[in-house]
């Protein structure tokens, strides 16, 4: 594949996600923006005395080490190289080792825009290798990671003799909260895109759908029916919806789960398992698998507890406000919900009483990049964004001056 295309098929990626701004823009923007363009690397002078003069100085870090995943690989990259060198850092990043062609080839991009030898060095290598250097390392003070929750637990154990700054983008087991005043006709093809966009992969995709039990039977058949129209293969056509999941291993565990399902009693109504995967010859080998919804399934399943990142959702029926809040938080991730229903005073509530850093009400994937981005429990710790990040990539140190 050429390098047109490559990049070509990460933004058309992007647009469909989220339609996202260009980060380095959208960073330096904000940067421009904020209060902090007047702080940063300044003093500022607090007199409280005839005798002594107080300052705040904000400044850089140093060293950054920064560990992207290879779900979204170009846009996560970025979203920590950018922030990072706008408050004047030097960066060593470490992409995964299933996408590092692609932040290969970003770094050529940075060389001819013209950024300075030594600001952005990219480390390629298996993370137990590369990746635990870069963390062990004394002269790295930082590391901003997105991945599992399982390896940023070895991140925190390795950095921890060094007392480094960690920030943490982790996995989620997001729930969608419908309830029986919710507009279907928004409803269904949202929640359809927020499960199975970019075949699960995404951290902030729904995998547990909880829906009111005066239209579940009604959701159900419309939403399955609209997830069996959804086409698998190759995603440089602009006809496919679905395109490979990241690798066979992957694959592999991903269908796992619904057999897990089965095995348990549920009912898996379309996708794996269930109707047959039809795909061109020259992709019958590629690690393809349809949507999949699974229903009847019981809140301790495993899959209802853990994170699948695949095109697998669960939806169970509720009856009452108070029952799904709590069923909903019964996870030990935090990272993203969405809540549909006409009653304002309703979204209002159940947002706020949901363990999760994220809530989207009758929408999903809406961002504003200056927004706090990031989870509560075991999906994060710290948060991305604006003035987070900027406030993570520096220091601050406050100097009394006696005269």
């Amino acid at each position: 594949m050429d390098e047109c295309s490559t990049f070509t098929l990460e933004i058309l990626k992007k647009i469909k996600l989220a339609n996202l701004e260009d980060t380095f823009k959208s960073f330096c923007d904000s940067l421009h923006k904020s209060e902090l363009v007047y702080n940063c690397l300044r003093l500022e002078n607090h007199i409280l005395s005839p005798s002594r003069l107080n300052s705040c100085l904000l400044w850089f870090c140093s060293v950054a080490g920064l560990i992207s995943p290879w779900n979204l690989p170009l846009y996560l990259l970025t979203w920590k190289i950018a922030p990072a060198i706008a408050c004047g850092n030097t960066v060593v990043a470490k992409p995964s080792e299933m996408t590092s062609v692609t932040a290969w080839m970003m770094c050529k991009l940075l060389e001819k825009a013209g950024v300075p030898h030594g600001v952005v060095n990219v480390v390629f290598g298996m993370g137990t290798k590369a990746g635990e250097a870069l963390v062990c390392h004394p002269d790295v003070p930082l590391i901003s990671f997105t991945g599992s929750t399982l390896t940023a637990q070895r991140i925190t154990e390795k950095s921890a003799p060094h007392c480094k700054r960690l920030s943490l983008e982790l996995g989620g087991k997001n729930p969608a909260i419908i309830f029986d005043d919710a507009d279907l006709a928004q409803c269904i093809p949202t929640t359809l895109r927020s499960s199975f966009a970019n075949q699960g992969e995404i951290c902030l995709c729904t995998s547990r759908i909880f829906v009111q039990r005066g239209i579940y039977s009604e959701f159900l058949k419309r939403f399955v029916a609209e997830a069996k129209k959804w086409k698998v293969g190759n995603p440089s056509d602009p006809t496919v919806d679905v395109g490979a999941l990241i690798s066979k291993e992957h694959l592999e565990k991903v269908m796992s789960y619904v057999k897990k399902a089965q095995a348990e009693g549920a009912r898996v109504l379309c996708g794996e398992g269930v109707d047959s995967l039809a795909l061109p010859a020259g992709n019958r080998k590629g690690y393809f698998m349809l949507p999949t919804v699974i229903a009847e399934v019981k809140d301790e399943s495993c899959c209802m507890q853990e994170e699948i990142f695949g095109p697998v959702t669960c939806v169970v029926a509720f009856d009452t406000e108070e029952e799904v809040i709590e069923r909903a938080n019964s996870v030990k991730y935090g990272l993203a919900a969405t809540v549909w229903s006409s009653n304002v005073g309703r979204v209002h509530r159940v947002a706020k009483r949901l363990q999760s850093g994220l809530v989207w009400t009758n929408c999903w994937l809406v961002r504003d990049l200056n927004l706090p981005f990031g989870g509560m429990k075991a999906s994060g710790v710290g948060r991305e964004g604006a003035k987070d990040s900027y406030e993570f990539f520096t220091e601050v140190k406050t100097i009394t001056i006696k005269h």
